[in-house]
């Protein structure tokens, strides 16, 4: 249901430093609410949903994450186009409001990621025992790439896309990573994770920071990329020192910052500030 083509001055905008060419626009209700949203629709899929007083709530930052997502949403529903008030002229309302606030290179009070219905596929992928997280959250990692991004990453026999069974890859994993099962830090879960490419005769290298975590993530987020993230007791995760897989960030305009992830304790959009995290390690 297509409300309104993208024409003219609303062909493309700017949004965290990317020029993001539009497709269309439509309308979105939150479920159980009154009142409707803008949702800006670009070329590759990737979305925007913009509230009643022009301010973006959501950036979902993946190809194909509109026609996939909203569809399964428990959150939003598409507005029907016969329901009262549904027009060309209620979005050029909400368009005119979006344009006072003017769309800026960087999204504040906003969440900028990746749905968080795709990491349900994942839910059960808890570490078991022991020190494992680093190989869980390699798990989860490797299978969205298989999913979203590379469907031959991996070997049919170790994970089929799409698969919610990830024994044989964990498995292959820990050989390559902790084949000890020892703690890790960030060149481990990397050189681990680069080796089981190897074996897989794959030319693909994982990449790792030691300090900090804010900026490589944020940028494999808004490439549409899930990244691992270490958090730290030291830094106050109240998971210890633990690994995660974060796949949207958030920033408010005081300066706090926040990320979703998999926590790979069976919590798959579980909410963590950003300040907990020192190490990343991510794919290409």
């Amino acid at each position: 249901m297509i409300l309104k083509k993208a024409s003219g001055k609303w062909q493309e905008v700017l949004l965290n430093g990317k020029t993001e060419r539009i497709s269309e626009f439509r309308l979105l209700k939150r479920k159980h609410e009154n009142g409707y949203y803008l949702v800006v629709i670009f070329e590759n899929e990737s979305y925007l949903i913009v509230d009643p007083q022009g301010k973006p709530v959501e950036f979902m930052t993946a190809v194909n994450a509109y026609s996939t997502s909203i569809a399964t949403s428990n959150t939003w529903q598409e507005a029907s186009i016969n329901a009262e008030g549904i027009d060309d002229e209620l979005i050029d309302k909400l368009l005119a409001k979006w344009t006072q606030r003017a769309p800026t290179t960087h999204l504040i009070d906003c969440w900028v990621g990746l749905p968080e219905q795709r990491f349900l596929t994942y839910k059960k992928w808890r570490t078991t025992s022991g020190y494992l997280c680093g190989t869980y959250a390699a798990a989860v990692l490797l299978a969205y790439y298989q999913d979203y991004c590379m469907p031959n990453l991996i070997p049919s026999d170790i994970r089929r896309k799409d698969s919610r069974d990830a024994k044989e890859l964990i498995q292959k994993l820990r050989k390559t990573i902790q084949p000890l099962g020892l703690p890790t830090v960030p060149i481990q879960v990397s050189t681990g994770i680069s080796a089981f490419f190897r074996t897989q005769q794959q030319p693909i290298y994982a990449r790792s920071t030691v300090v900090g975590s804010w900026q490589r993530a944020t940028k494999r987020i808004r490439e549409g990329k899930p990244v691992m993230i270490g958090i730290l007791r030291l830094l106050g995760s109240t998971y210890g020192n633990h690994w995660v897989t974060a796949y949207a960030y958030y920033e408010s305009a005081s300066g706090e910052r926040y990320y979703k992830v998999h926590d790979n304790w069976g919590n798959t959009n579980k909410v963590i500030p950003a300040s907990w995290g020192n190490g990343t390690v991510s794919l290409p």
